[in-house]
């Protein structure tokens, strides 16, 4: 990977957080649910076409670590959280959740192929 493929993978990789954080909250306080399922929507499926479709910031193939935008969410959110006063601890449980959650997901994707 040369260093623009690392500099588009590290953009693309807090993209996804970043609009999470900065939009997502503002949806749901000004919208309710409704606003909450909106931003859902856009900033997921923006984040993925910018991630992998005809943009495709994040490298991936040979020679490329594997980054998936869960995990890009799930490093940067908890980072925010930790660096702004939250408690780690509070945030296992959902952590562990989501982990069983993502190989309950993966099993059922790779039975169904």
């Amino acid at each position: 990977m040369g260093i623009q493929e690392i500099a588009t993978t590290v953009f693309g990789g807090m993209l996804f957080p970043f609009l999470i954080l900065m939009v997502w909250g503002k949806g749901v306080e000004e919208r309710g649910i409704f606003g909450g399922l909106v931003m859902g929507g856009f900033i997921v499926g923006t984040s993925w076409l910018a991630n992998h479709g005809g943009a495709a910031l994040i490298v991936q193939g040979q020679g490329a670590p594997w980054i998936d935008m869960a995990w890009a969410a799930s490093i940067g959110i908890m980072t925010h959280g930790i660096i702004t006063g939250g408690d780690f601890k509070k945030s296992v449980p959902t952590l562990i959740f989501a982990i069983i959650g993502g190989i309950i997901g993966g099993y059922i994707l790779f039975a169904a192929a």
